[in-house]
């Protein structure tokens, strides 16, 4: 497991309320942002980590993306 997605489990119930919304986390230092739109997120992000990466989730959704057929 990812240290974003420990980060993910931890905050999940905190940010369960936003289900379909974005969170971006910064693994390093754990800090994550939330936003109606990735852009949304991203940009909140950028303003406090202007040089780092960051992991995308979808929240209440196990992909942030899914594109094909719908898994079994």
């Amino acid at each position: 497991m990812s240290r974003a997605d420990e980060i993910y489990r931890r905050i999940e119930p905190s940010i369960r309320q936003h289900k379909g919304k974005f969170v971006l986390i910064e693994p390093e230092t754990g800090d994550y942002f939330v936003g109606e739109t990735e852009e949304e997120a991203y940009l909140n992000a950028r303003r406090k980590h202007p040089t780092k990466k960051f992991v995308f989730k979808r929240i209440g959704f196990r992909y942030t993306y899914f594109v094909g057929a719908v898994p079994r």
